[in-house]
């Protein structure tokens, strides 16, 4: 399959890698206005590390993360029982509310962009999904 970009040529990888862009944008703009409004499951008590671990995310990314969170009164955060020097994290009220409703924008936008495809393809196309994101990078 190759797809011609601005009068280039794109080989079969370009191709693929262009159209996984357009899909995370268009997941991204979908859900931007949804997302406004945040209980799949209750979030804690846990640490910035396990957080930082599970996500595949810089530590100080996620220390700055929470910190906006913590500001906004959507995580509560204590002493850690077993490590005085961390902090344990827990969604407040607040952020469990904030957090079910985000889920439910994530679900609608992902009912628009994948509304071309039949149930069967969905559930492929969640099957693939699942295969590359539990693939070690």
């Amino acid at each position: 399959m190759t797809e011609s970009t601005n009068g280039f040529e794109l080989n079969e990888d370009a191709t693929l890698a262009l159209q996984i862009d357009r899909l995370m944008r268009r997941f991204h703009s979908d859900l931007h206005p949804r997302a406004q409004a945040v209980d799949q499951e209750k979030i804690g008590p846990t640490t910035a590390q396990e957080i930082s671990e599970t996500l595949g995310r810089d530590k100080s990314q996620v220390s700055r993360v929470i910190g906006l969170l913590t500001r906004k009164g959507l995580v509560q955060t204590t002493t850690h029982e077993r490590d005085a020097r961390s902090v344990s994290l827990r969604l407040s009220k607040q952020g469990t509310l904030q957090l079910a409703a985000f889920n439910g924008a994530m679900v609608e936008t992902t009912k628009s962009v994948l509304g071309p495809l039949s149930q069967d393809e969905v559930r492929q196309f969640s099957a693939l999904l699942t295969k590359v994101l539990s693939a070690k990078p």
